[in-house]
């Protein structure tokens, strides 16, 4: 039977372990959105003339979807510095 001390403990290392898993989720998704950065870098520095714009649109978009993963990850990082 557990007193209600190492219950809270408990349930504290319950929260701080699915923090962390949060943390980890958040990181591959950034690492994620930075690979597509790559790509559609690529695609937009050799994009013809008549798909240039299209391409750095992409381009573009990747950007603003790597710095949201990436603020997302930070937030997270924040929570899981202040729980540890």
């Amino acid at each position: 039977m557990l007193t209600r001390r190492s219950q809270r403990q408990s349930d504290d290392q319950r929260a701080r372990g699915h923090l962390v898993d949060e943390a980890m989720d958040r990181y591959v998704e950034w690492r994620e959105e930075c690979v597509a950065v790559d790509a559609a870098y690529g695609k937009w520095s050799e994009a013809p003339s008549d798909d240039y714009v299209l391409s750095f649109a992409a381009y573009r978009a990747a950007l603003d979807r790597e710095e949201s993963a990436a603020k997302v990850y930070g937030t997270v990082l924040e929570r899981l510095e202040r729980v540890l």
